[in-house]
């Protein structure tokens, strides 16, 4: 243990200048006492400790409840975050938040919509089975004064439709903020590469971070908590305009016979 927080020092006290812009999605999976020893309070402090060992930049989650945003929060005091809870705005239902470095970024705009044909306030769209939105931020890099656009979002895990309208208004949104600039969009979006969702992100000017230079870990993001399989389905993304991947990593770690999560977290690092 001892070791360990030497190294969690060594790793605070590393200067941030020069260093690539490093990203991640990570569905934490929600907090749910049904899941035995998969359950939150026995990952919450592993998932803590992998985002600061990693030294991500910045990191858009998805299924956060309240509760685990306050742990979140409480434990990465050198992050800053944003986001709301879908069922009202505030802090009822999973968050889709994301959390920045505050030494290397200042937040200059954020906000939260609703994937649906009303975007301003909680509601589902389409023919989802819940409400889904998605959170973005604006950040200036200080070091840089380069300006970059994060949205991070869950789509429905039902609704075929809901998935396909949810990039309409994605790409609605960011054709609006009229952003020149680096533009991220990340998130699980609960479907394989080759469905038209995925595709018509690409159509918009997007690419895919998988087809970076160097490819580490499992082809696969969702593990279902099923410890020795083959990890094929690919579901969870980071999208990039105006930006190019050095590296793509799928975090497959296994810690006390368990997972991060029942996702696993997928880091980008930038050229």
């Amino acid at each position: 243990m001892r070791q360990f927080l030497i190294f969690l020092f060594f790793v605070g006290t590393v200067p941030v200048v020069g260093q690539p812009t490093k990203l991640c999605t990570f569905n934490i999976r929600f907090e749910n006492p049904k899941d035995g020893i998969h359950q939150w309070e026995n990952r919450k402090e592993s998932a803590v400790n992998f985002i600061k060992i990693e030294q991500i930049d910045m990191i858009g989650m998805q299924e956060v409840l309240h509760s685990q945003i306050q742990y979140l929060e409480e434990n990465l005091p050198d992050y800053q975050r944003v986001g709301v809870g879908r069922d009202d705005g505030k802090t009822q239902g999973e968050y889709s938040p994301i959390f920045f470095r505050k030494n290397k970024y200042q937040l200059l705009d954020s906000g939260t919509f609703w994937l649906s044909t009303d975007r301003t306030q909680p509601n589902k769209g389409w023919d989802a089975a819940l409400p889904r939105v998605c959170t973005w931020v604006k950040l200036l890099n200080k070091e840089d004064q380069d300006t970059l656009l994060l949205l991070n979002t869950h789509f429905d895990h039902v609704g075929v439709q809901a998935r396909i309208k949810s990039v309409d208004v994605m790409v609605e949104v960011i054709n609006e903020m009229n952003h020149h600039g680096k533009t991220v969009l990340m998130g699980d979006f609960n479907l394989e590469p080759e469905k038209e969702p995925v595709q018509k992100v690409i159509a918009a000017g997007f690419t895919d971070s998988y087809d970076a230079p160097i490819k580490l870990g499992p082809k696969g993001t969702y593990n279902a908590f099923q410890v020795g399989k083959k990890y094929e389905r690919r579901i969870d993304y980071i999208f990039l305009k105006g930006a190019s991947p050095k590296t793509y990593k799928v975090n497959s770690m296994l810690i006390n016979e368990t997972f991060l999560s029942d996702h696993f977290p997928v880091i980008v690092e930038l050229n």
